[in-house]
């Protein structure tokens, strides 16, 4: 069975004001059972003392946690004293004396009562703030009496078939039935996100989820294509105590031109009993379909319905492939439809709750976050969905981001590009094959054939984003401080654009490049150890002197601080297409060789040669001042002696012949019908393309001949490095 997209199987519907579960009196039997068979959590045995756990915003937007919140609901007749009440665990409070909860009443206790305010107002009832922090991850929440009897429990996680919504959209988990278990997962849905990238929820009121009664539970949810009729036939299980009513499909086809209408049918009990079974219903795409959106409705006998996925999700329904087609080419196809989110048409009831979630995405901030990625890998038939995609324009190409929890081959960011010259694209995965070959974190990159809203663009590189999944990927701690450094900024702290942590600053940095200003010698040779991670940072400029990566001493990578105590920083590549010979105003032979080995260290000589044109920093053009990092690194005398050797060391067993070309001739295969079918398409010579790819390809193998030799004659006349040698 191939299953959707949307990995969160068990998700609900939205607040009763939309009328989706309205109790009729015919079912209030139906609700005083299920209330039997779901008992208040954490009862002490009389009706007075009901408090549950009702709301918690554990993940908030933008990392900020001091917007952390857990809200306590009173659904018992009484007021119940909260007198020497505790939360235990992950977040951790006393309640004092006197505080009460007065029936039916809200009670939040937060973690900055002053940030929570500021966000929410003074109408919610705040009780004070807890210590401790809720995990992003997971977490575990107790309530505890004045006797340390727990009163309830919720044991949440940020994975299926937890709702996705809480886990830094901007929901909150918010609370279904205040009668059904609070360690069940299908009691809990995603809160509304709030506008901009605002927290959202219901702290101090009535959930937007709430229900009397409790939801029939969906899970199980998947989709299969029927080899006989080209139908998909989709499945899920509905579970309900009293009995399930109906299940409806609600599906929708998206087309290289757009969404079409929404269709809507009853599914099928296939196996199984009503109040236990799997629900079954046939898709019949049109032939124009890529991608088929879907949500499943069942409505039990006490006449509770619930939508699934939530319409609050960050993902409103189920995708799957519509699709088939045999890839016969040596790179992947890469298919991105729509960008701007979920369109209106008339629909029946059920969809237009998915249709306000798209509203909601809109207001959010995010109008793309509604395009579609299909990934068909080389040789394969089935292709990879990957729906609710943000897919923004870039300088020659487009940037798509994916959900945490459905990432493109463990990325959650891509660029897909074609700049101006076709050997950048050559450039770069070159470069970073050599950095990841000497031991370095470098992007992940891959050529595909790209498509976008069904016009054909050719070949494109597709080169992984450095982001908190680049560094979780890489085994690095994703909290600590990412910095990209930019190339048409001077000044420090605005030429380091800080990628996350926004309100930490720049603090770290500033007292880095200090402590390496005010040192020197011997002592700026401890302050450097005690800071950088030394052995990466070395193998960084090693390889940026091999492939003559000018632009990337000075900026044109990114910058990486550990929080670990006695965190270290480390350099990772980027931007590497004019490199290896390429830079602005080279010739088309790319025979710059002899960038020389003092580059990008303080007190290096400013390079003067008339042939080349004048540079912006009065040298030749691919001249650049000393970088922050690399300026007093690489003019340190016992740095400088580890950085030679080890650069002797790559130029003797990487970055030669036999280890390089290899993989410059793996690109001549790979893309070779690629430069074809690109000229082709666009109406060019398809002759002269190919001439020219050939040509570039042989660029590279020129590069590391005589670059290499360059380097190595070099080293053998460099005192500080026959110095150091003895």
């Amino acid at each position: 069975m191939t299953h959707h997209t949307n990995t969160r199987s068990v998700s609900g519907e939205r607040s009763r004001e939309r009328g989706h579960r309205r109790v009729v009196p015919a079912a209030l039997a139906v609700c005083l059972a299920s209330l039997l068979l779901y008992p208040l959590a954490g009862a002490a045995g009389a009706g007075d003392t009901h408090v549950i756990l009702n709301e918690v915003m554990y993940h908030p937007p933008g990392g900020r946690d001091e917007l952390q919140f857990i809200e306590l609901y009173n659904p018992g007749a009484a007021t119940v004293s909260l007198s020497g009440w505790s939360l235990t665990k992950g977040a951790k409070f006393t309640f004092a004396y006197g505080t009460e909860l007065r029936s039916k009443g809200y009670l939040v206790v937060c973690r900055d009562s002053v940030a929570f305010r500021a966000q929410y107002g003074p109408e919610a009832n705040v009780g004070g703030a807890f210590t401790g922090r809720l995990g992003h991850k997971g977490a575990r929440i107790e309530l505890t009496d004045r006797a340390g009897s727990v009163v309830d429990a919720l044991e949440y996680r940020d994975q299926a078939p937890w709702p996705t919504g809480p886990d830094g959209y901007g929901n909150s988990l918010e609370r279904i039935c205040p009668g059904a278990p609070s360690n069940d997962p299908a009691n809990w849905m995603s809160s509304e996100a709030g506008t901009g990238h605002a927290a959202g929820g219901t702290p101090g009121r009535q959930n937007a989820c709430f229900s009397a009664l409790p939801l029939p539970v969906v899970s199980d949810v998947g989709s299969q294509r029927a080899a006989a009729n080209d139908s998909i036939r989709v499945t899920a299980a509905v579970v309900d105590a009293g009995g399930v009513q109906s299940v409806m499909l609600a599906w929708q086809p998206r087309t290289a031109q757009g969404l079409r209408p929404w269709t809507e049918a009853p599914m099928q009990l296939e196996s199984g009993a009503a109040q236990r079974g799997v629900y079954a219903a046939d898709i019949r795409p049109p032939a124009e379909a890529v991608v088929i959106r879907y949500t499943v409705r069942a409505r039990a006998a006490s006449g509770a319905e619930r939508l699934c996925p939530a319409a609050t999700e960050p993902r409103p329904t189920f995708s799957c492939a519509a699709w088939t087609e045999t890839n016969t080419a040596r790179v992947a196809f890469l298919r991105v439809l729509g960008g701007g989110g979920i369109e209106r048409q008339n629909r029946s009831r059920v969809v237009d709750a998915v249709v306000k979630a798209g509203a909601r995405v809109l207001a959010n901030g995010a109008s793309a976050w509604g395009s579609t990625a299909v990934y068909l890998p080389a040789g394969a038939r089935e292709p990879q969905v990957f729906d609710y995609v943000l897919v923004r324009p870039r300088k020659g190409g487009f940037k798509v981001h994916f959900h945490n929890d459905q990432p493109f081959q463990h990325q959650t960011g891509i660029n897909v590009i074609f700049e101006k010259s076709p050997r950048w694209l050559l450039a770069e995965p070159l470069a970073y094959e050599l950095y990841r070959a000497v031991g370095l974190p470098a992007p992940a990159t891959e050529h595909v054939r790209f498509w976008m809203d069904g016009r054909m663009l050719g070949y494109h590189l597709v080169v992984e984003q450095p982001n908190l999944s680049f560094l979780r990927r890489n085994g690095r701690d994703a909290n600590g401080n990412l910095y990209k450094l930019l190339w048409y900024e001077s000044d420090l702290v605005r030429q380091h654009e800080k990628k996350n942590n926004p309100r930490t600053g720049h603090d770290d940095l500033r007292a880095l490049v200090d402590g390496l200003n005010r040192r020197s010698g011997p002592a700026q040779w401890d302050f450097i150890q005690q800071q950088f991670e030394v052995n990466e940072v070395i193998d960084y400029f090693a390889v940026n002197m091999c492939i003559q990566n000018w632009d990337g001493f000075w900026n044109n990578y990114f910058a990486y601080h550990s929080p670990r105590p006695g965190g270290k920083w480390e350099m990772f590549p980027w931007d590497e297409d004019k490199t290896w010979g390429d830079y602005d105003g080279a010739s088309r032979q790319y025979d710059l060789y002899t960038m020389p080995l003092t580059f990008g260290m303080n007190g290096a000589k400013v390079v003067k040669d008339s042939w080349f044109s004048s540079g912006p920093f009065g040298g030749v053009s691919w001249w650049r001042p000393p970088g922050h990092f690399s300026g007093p690194l690489l003019a340190n005398p016992e740095f400088r002696r580890r950085f030679l050797a080890r650069l002797r060391e790559v130029c003797e067993t990487t970055f030669t012949p036999a280890r390089i070309g290899p993989a410059i001739d793996a690109l001549k295969m790979r893309l070779e019908e690629e430069v074809v079918v690109r000229a082709r398409s666009r109406h060019q010579d398809a002759a002269a393309a190919l001439a020219e790819f050939r040509s570039d390809l042989q660029s590279f193998h020129n590069q590391v001949a005589h670059r290499r030799r360059f380097i190595l004659d070099q080293l053998a006349s460099d005192p500080s490095y026959r110095a150091s040698s003895r």
